[in-house]
């Protein structure tokens, strides 16, 4: 056997073969659990592809927030054209009703200024009628003058 395997530890070459076989069993120890490049390939795939994994899943959260938000949104956007269109139906309705009743008044107002042609024309009429009655009356103020004259001649001759 050779000496280095035989001798004891307490000897100075016992001694380092121990330390040397420590240190062996160290490297190999450290070697042997050493991960391969593969390994650490796959390991830092992996660690990418978890990370990748957890953007893409706050994106995805982030979206569905987002998405959530733009319904609540179109939903309030909704509410709000629903309203509208009830304002607009109503306005309709009153201007509607207006028109209706500018059309009433309308004729109303038609009627009034036939009535305003005719009582005008009346009037124009009853002038004429008056203005005539007036010429006849001082015609026969004049005759009446006249045969009041012949009477009063009349009597003087008389007496």
């Amino acid at each position: 056997m050779p000496e280095e395997i035989a001798a004891p530890i307490t000897s100075w070459t016992g001694l380092i073969s121990l330390i040397g076989a420590l240190g062996l069993g160290g490297v190999l120890t450290a070697f042997v659990s050493r991960p391969s490049r593969r390994a650490v390939a796959a390991t830092a795939a992996k660690d990418e592809a978890t990370g990748e994994a957890a953007v893409i899943a706050s994106i995805a959260s982030a979206f569905t927030g987002t998405t959530a938000s733009l319904r609540e949104e179109i939903e309030r956007m909704q509410e709000a054209l629903n309203e509208f269109r009830e304002r607009v139906a109503a306005a309709e309705a009153e201007v509607r009703a207006a028109v209706a009743r500018e059309a009433v008044k309308d004729r109303l107002i038609a009627d009034q200024k036939a009535q305003l042609e005719i009582a005008h024309q009346d009037v124009i009429r009853l002038r004429g009628e008056r203005d005539a009655a007036m010429d006849k009356a001082v015609q026969q103020e004049g005759e009446i003058r006249q045969l009041k004259a012949v009477i009063d001649a009349h009597e003087r001759a008389r007496d």
